[in-house]
């Protein structure tokens, strides 16, 4: 489905309390990453910024979806994706894509914020032993795994109360994507944990 098709969906079937969504569009993240003194490069729409970790950075939701790479001396370059949040579940690449926020302010991007923080955590280059590399991507499995079941519990609320309507049954199906996207997210990490490079 399309992203205007999606558009008009929200737009027609709009839940309660859509046409009051106002808010000033910038918001500040503080960025943190393991190890710390990363660099990281911010890129979104009409949108560049580096920052060196720990540290806020000053964001206008009209730049979203935002891409962080972070990279650090001893450890692989990792990129991360950092969307804005429309009352209270997460837009962009994790659930509907910014659809909402399309419908009701396009240009703007009125209503949505980016989250007060973030955390990258960047992979070794190389681990001195099995354990440690295990332990390493049990600690990511879990945090991904948290995060799309705070989304997908939000999402899911969401489409049951609006079940019964048009936007209900597309909501559904928008969700079933979305888990087979986090099932794939997790297979994704099982196989960078047996390319990562081993010393001992």
């Amino acid at each position: 489905m399309t992203i205007l098709r999606w558009a008009a969906i929200a737009g027609s079937m709009c839940i309660t309390g859509c046409a009051s969504i106002v808010s000033d569009n910038d918001s500040t993240t503080y960025v943190s990453t393991t190890p710390e003194s990363a660099r990281c490069e911010l890129h979104g729409q009409d949108f560049t910024r580096v920052l060196v970790t720990p540290g806020s950075i000053h964001l206008p939701a009209s730049a979203a979806p935002i891409t962080i790479a972070c990279k650090a001396d001893g450890f692989t370059n990792t990129t991360q994706p950092l969307d804005t949040e429309l009352d209270g579940w997460i837009l962009g690449n994790i659930i509907f894509g910014g659809i909402i926020g399309v419908a009701i302010d396009a240009g703007r991007g009125a209503g949505q914020k980016f989250p007060p923080q973030i955390h990258v955590s960047l992979q070794p280059e190389t681990f001195t032993n099995p354990t440690e590399r295990d332990a390493w991507f049990d600690r990511k499995k879990t945090t991904t795994a948290e995060k799309w079941d705070k989304a997908l519990e939000k999402a899911r609320r969401t489409c049951n109360r609006d079940r019964d309507s048009h936007f209900g049954s597309a909501c559904a199906e928008r969700l079933k994507e979305a888990e087979a996207e986090r099932d794939a997210e997790l297979e994704t990490i099982e196989k960078e944990r047996i390319l990562a490079k081993v010393t001992g």
